[in-house]
């Protein structure tokens, strides 16, 4: 058989994969790509850019169906799925042919991979020998274990962006955020949809007002939401989807055209022989140490695969520090996850960083909560999208940011200057006194770490300085 070497072998092509092969190839190393079928990933061909393709698509026609506030006359949307369909899978290329730029200089190969030994991989029954490795397999819907769900049918994120046909109703099971965005976007799109939450609540590792609020939106939207409801059958009647469910003593019963699964991911570890080269997992993945290396040293893990944030931006980060750990171990960087910034797209969207304010209570000594509604930025009262809010998470005698939760119309584009301010232990004065362009949806960060700083306990400081000043002057 043909023995081929590589400085670097990478095992799966989506985003970590892509970005790790572009640093090491950029690094001067001889690198190997390995995907199962083709390139991008979950996240190009069935998650972030699919899914947020599709909500614009609803957020269009739900603009149309409320231009009459704004004085225009409104009209009726026709939705034809199939052409939906056509044109997010023209997103999906469009991408995919942007993302060509990391595979330069870069072999690529596809098909079934397996270790042979730590150094030593089989790909299509040849044997290929590589320095280090790094795993980026990624992940994969969870299916439950539920009586008559195969026989009954279900769709999952791999299989619902390529609907020809809206469906007239819909159970997503599954109130995280997968659920909670394909659960607006096809209410909007006109299909009736109910949500079949395990939990309490929707959103469940948010901020519980974030929560409350996005809860309250979809309902006033004509989402029916079920919590704290266990989904334990499923059966057909014709064509229709029946899905039982336990909440409480009671058993619920409730029927659709399609059933969507929403409840999380299992990482891509099957078939790969992890066993033949020394790396121990288990079902919430593959175990690595703060420098991404797995039990075997020089086989690194990064991505889904790993477990924790299940992130395209984390899984990106993560790819550039195991590319240089793996090529320059004597300049090995740890990962630092204190700043991630993740966020919810739904319409308005609920963006996260840092801690909430009972997490940081358990940290911190002093703690307190800046909250600055949505409906006082212009920008937001211009566009009427008033609805929402920015919490600020402050701890310690400067008021150091911990935490933020916002919902609002594009909230997430408020996360990069925190993610920044964050990272580098900026202050409240840091912001407020920088100058924001007006009117902008940023300014209403600007203002409500300037209302934060004038509740603050350097404020008081200050003005009992000129107080004393003002008492001396007479």
């Amino acid at each position: 058989m043909a023995r081929t070497q590589y400085d670097l072998a990478i095992l799966g092509g989506g985003s970590a994969g892509l970005t790790a092969a572009r640093v090491a190839t950029a690094l001067g190393a001889h690198v190997l790509l390995i995907d199962k079928e083709r390139l991008g990933g979950d996240c190009l061909n069935y998650g972030c850019v699919p899914s947020k393709s599709l909500l614009h698509v609803a957020r269009v026609v739900q603009q149309a169906k409320t231009v009459m506030s704004l004085g225009l006359t409104p009209t009726n949307v026709d939705i034809d799925m199939a052409k939906v369909t056509e044109a997010i899978q023209g997103v999906i290329a469009r991408v995919r042919e942007a993302e060509t730029i990391y595979t330069e200089g870069v072999t690529v190969r596809f098909g079934a991979v397996t270790f042979k030994s730590p150094t030593t991989l089989l790909l299509n029954g040849e044997e290929i020998t590589t320095r280090n490795t790094i795993i980026a397999t990624g992940s994969h819907p969870a299916i439950p274990a539920v009586a008559g769900l195969q026989d009954t049918g279900y769709l999952t994120n791999e299989d619902v962006f390529n609907l020809l046909a809206l469906p007239r109703s819909l159970l997503i099971v599954g109130g995280g955020p997968i659920g909670v965005e394909l659960g607006q976007a096809f209410a909007r799109l006109g299909t009736q949809v109910t949500i079949i939450q395990g939990p309490e609540r929707l959103l469940p590792k948010e901020d519980h007002e974030v929560s409350t609020t996005i809860t309250q939106v979809l309902q006033h939207e004509g989402i029916t939401i079920v919590t704290n409801a266990r989904f334990i059958q499923a059966t057909r009647s014709g064509t229709r989807k029946i899905a039982t469910v336990q909440q409480g003593d009671a058993l619920l019963t409730f029927e659709a055209d399609e059933l969507l699964l929403a409840l999380g991911r299992h990482p891509n570890v099957e078939q790969l022989n992890l066993e033949a080269a020394g790396v121990q997992y288990d079902h919430k993945g593959i175990k690595v140490d703060d420098y991404l290396q797995t039990t075997t040293p020089h086989i690194l893990a990064i991505g889904d695969v790993i477990g924790g944030y299940l992130f395209t931006h984390v899984a990106a980060y993560q790819a550039g520090i195991a590319a240089q750990n793996a090529l320059l171990p004597v300049y090995k960087k740890k990962t630092d996850y204190r700043v991630i910034p993740w966020c919810t797209f739904t319409d308005p969207e609920a963006a996260r960083i840092g801690i909430t304010r009972s997490e940081a209570e358990q940290r911190y000594k002093d703690v307190r909560e800046e909250r600055f509604p949505w409906a006082e930025i212009d920008r937001a009262q211009a566009e009427h999208e008033t609805l929402g809010f920015i919490k600020l998470i402050l701890a310690g005698k400067k008021d150091e940011i911990v935490g933020a939760h916002i919902v609002g119309s594009h909230a997430g584009e408020l996360l990069g200057e925190l993610a920044l301010a964050m990272q580098h232990h900026l202050t409240l004065s840091d912001i407020f006194n920088t100058v924001h362009a007006y009117p902008t949806l940023s300014t209403g960060l600007q203002q409500a770490a300037f209302e934060a700083y004038l509740t603050s306990k350097r404020a008081a400081s200050n003005r009992r300085i000129v107080e004393t000043v003002l008492k001396l002057r007479g």
